[in-house]
């Protein structure tokens, strides 16, 4: 049997991002008065990492490979 060395239930994560116009007068008013999105990066993921699995990590600076024992 697996010893699960790594136990994610249901992991969400959000950021709040601030949104510039496309116009000159939007981008001053935005120094002022800044308005937000959210953007959804993870959304209720679960997952087990079991001892002596190699699990990749994949993401927008590259990827990477990591050995559990």
């Amino acid at each position: 049997m697996n010893k699960s060395i790594i136990h994610l239930d249901n992991i969400s994560k959000t950021f709040r991002v601030a949104e510039r116009g496309s116009s000159s007068k939007e981008v001053i008013q935005s120094f002022f008065k800044k308005k937000y999105r959210e953007v959804n990066a993870l959304s209720n993921v679960s997952f087990d990492i079991n001892e002596g699995e190699i699990v990749g990590y994949i993401g927008p600076n590259g990827a990477r490979q990591v050995h559990y024992n």
